[in-house]
């Protein structure tokens, strides 16, 4: 795998105004054509789409600590806001991957707002994922470069990396369900004082 390749791809989401699907779509197409197969491909621009998008989180978050941002942050929209975006943050931050124009926006507010880190994470790491993916696919049909055997040999060869794609994905979810049903049980005690 072209590790250059990567950076390109993340320089790109990070610091041009190119869409990120058109990145996506290149990125995946170049790198059948040189043979790759596409579950590398998918695995190896998952983890770069991740980091890329905390990139935009972690830089807000950098911004909101500054004296000057932090004197407007007080203002009581932001309050408001803050407050519509702990309620339905997740849902929004997860959708964002597949809504062109505010994909990039959803994540600098997240990290303006100081949505929950945790949570960001594991909703921009299944998201990140599953948008990764679906393009990987969309462009593997569209060239028909693989076949399902090919695919389905693949697997066969390298089941290990399909059980821990499995596991990562299920303790994400499980922390997420966990960590939601213990803030909604607070919530309900906060209430009941």
């Amino acid at each position: 795998m072209d590790i250059m390749a990567l950076v390109r791809l993340a320089g790109g989401i990070m610091f041009t105004p190119l869409s990120d699907d058109v990145l996506m779509m290149g990125y995946t197409a170049l790198r059948i054509k040189e043979g790759v197969h596409p579950v590398l491909i998918w695995l190896a621009a998952w983890p770069v789409f991740f980091i890329s998008f905390a990139w935009f989180y972690l830089l807000a978050r950098f911004f909101r600590e500054i004296p000057f941002i932090k004197k407007f942050m007080k203002v009581k929209f932001l309050t408001r806001a803050e407050d519509i975006l702990d309620r339905r943050g997740l849902w929004a931050i997860g959708l964002s991957f597949f809504l062109p124009g505010v994909r990039h926006p959803i994540h600098y507010v997240a990290g303006l707002l100081a949505y929950p880190l945790p949570r960001y994470l594991g909703m921009t790491f299944l998201a990140a994922g599953l948008y990764t993916g679906l393009w990987t696919f969309i462009i593997v049909r569209i060239g028909q470069a693989v076949t399902w055997s090919e695919l389905w040999e693949w697997i066969m060869t390298n089941p290990s990396m399909i059980f821990i794609i499995l596991a990562v994905v299920l303790i994400i979810a499980g922390a997420s369900i966990m960590h939601a049903r213990r803030r909604h049980q607070l919530e309900k005690e906060s209430v009941a004082e």
